[in-house]
């Protein structure tokens, strides 16, 4: 008897740890997580992933997401046309980063003779 009330115990434990591993991650506005999809003809669903009528878009390999909400399994994610739906977490993948303008230059860098030197060091200074 005793045995069985500690295998009740533990079960319970178990499912009370398990809980937290299926929420999900909302992410706020402006800081939603840029995302590439991975793989050709990826659906998308508008209404969820289990809608019975099947996908309502396929989006192709490279396209640009950006992701709202994380869910176990799926994630809820904004199109680069502004389309909102739902996209398995395994067709995603980060996205690079975006691109910082190049360092400025002065002058020309492949002809190091082409800079102006001072014709006269400056004086001494106290």
């Amino acid at each position: 008897m005793a045995m069985r009330s500690y295998r009740w115990i533990h079960l319970c434990v178990m499912g009370i740890l398990c809980l937290p591993g299926c929420s999900s991650i909302d992410y706020k506005e402006g800081e939603y997580p840029r995302m590439l999809v991975s793989e050709d003809n990826t659906p998308l669903f508008q209404h969820g992933p289990a809608q019975g009528n099947g996908p309502d878009l396929y989006l192709s390999k490279g396209d640009e997401v950006s992701v709202l909400r994380k869910e176990f399994g799926y994630s809820v994610v904004k199109t680069s046309n502004g389309g909102k739906g739902y996209v398995d977490n395994e067709a995603l993948v980060k996205a690079p980063p975006e691109p910082t303008s190049p360092p400025r230059t002065i002058g020309k860098q492949e002809n190091a003779e082409s800079f102006d030197l001072p014709v006269q060091m400056p004086g001494f200074r106290y």
